[in-house]
């Protein structure tokens, strides 16, 4: 039945479209920055909150939604992201939060869609990974942004990476992305957040995710109302632990639901 459904969507997406003309940029052209934060450290108690936006398509029941998670917020993920002329505006309005966007391609109204990574915390760095296979038909990659914050009371820095996931493509590919994350990741020693929407829509590429992730001693949190019939969006943890969980079904202005965690230091 899953397998049925993604194909009807595959076929949905095909015809929509084939006729678009867009743009996969260079790689000095993939990053935006913007904003404005000024904290140094992320507390030793924080909140986490990932979110598949779609584009932002409900407009303003989507901005009403996401100016309630992000102020309780502490870094935030989102997926499905763009820099048009309304979400960055949106962003922007959440004052003392700075923003780091890595495009995935340039759609044909010349707007970049990808990922975007928010916090109150100024990020030690950015990197981005371009996954190594790419969707079919528009032949367009997804994206990962790895942010790296200080901690409060800690030597250590937490690494934060933010994935959206290959979607239309074979298990083989799909697992190659996270690979590529993972053997990215293995550089860091301390503590790691993996998150975001993984296209997880089979059971191979969910035992895929705990295999790989599994090796760099991550695990997946739960949430006790996990009813989703399909599992796309995950967090990873290694090295904090989370005193807090929530999948949020009351939220409709995407098609995917939030998640919000809250960590605090082992």
């Amino acid at each position: 039945m899953i397998k049925g459904l993604i194909l009807a969507v595959f076929v949905g997406f095909v015809g929509v479209s084939a006729q678009a003309k867009i743009e996969i940029p260079n790689d000095k052209d993939v990053m935006y920055h913007f904003g404005a934060c000024k904290s140094e450290f992320l507390p030793s108690n924080f909140q986490l909150f990932i979110w598949n936006i779609k584009k932002a398509e409900a407009k303003a029941e989507w901005a009403r939604d996401f100016e309630y998670f992000t102020p309780k917020s502490d870094v935030v993920l989102l997926q499905e992201a763009m820099m048009d002329n309304f979400v960055p505006a949106i962003a922007l309005g959440q004052k003392g939060f700075c923003w780091d966007f890595a495009t995935s391609f340039i759609d044909n109204d010349r707007n970049p869609t990808g990922v975007m990574t928010g916090s109150p915390i100024i990020p030690l760095s950015i990197h981005f990974l371009r996954s190594p296979g790419r969707e079919p038909v528009l032949k367009t990659p997804k994206m990962v942004i790895v942010a790296e914050y200080a901690l409060a009371n800690s030597p250590e820095t937490l690494w934060v990476a933010n994935i959206h996931g290959l979607n239309f493509v074979s298990n083989k590919l799909n697992r190659e992305q996270i690979e590529q994350v993972a053997a990215f990741l293995k550089k860091h020693n301390g503590p790691v957040i993996f998150a975001g929407d993984f296209n997880s829509w089979n059971n191979e590429r969910l035992q895929n995710l705990d295999e790989i992730l599994g090796k760099l001693a991550m695990k997946k949190l739960s949430f006790a109302n996990d009813d989703r019939k399909l599992k796309l969006d995950h967090i990873y943890v290694r090295g904090l632990e989370a005193t807090r969980t929530d999948l949020h079904r009351n939220i409709n202005s995407s098609d995917h639901k939030p998640l919000t965690a809250e960590f605090r230091l082992k």
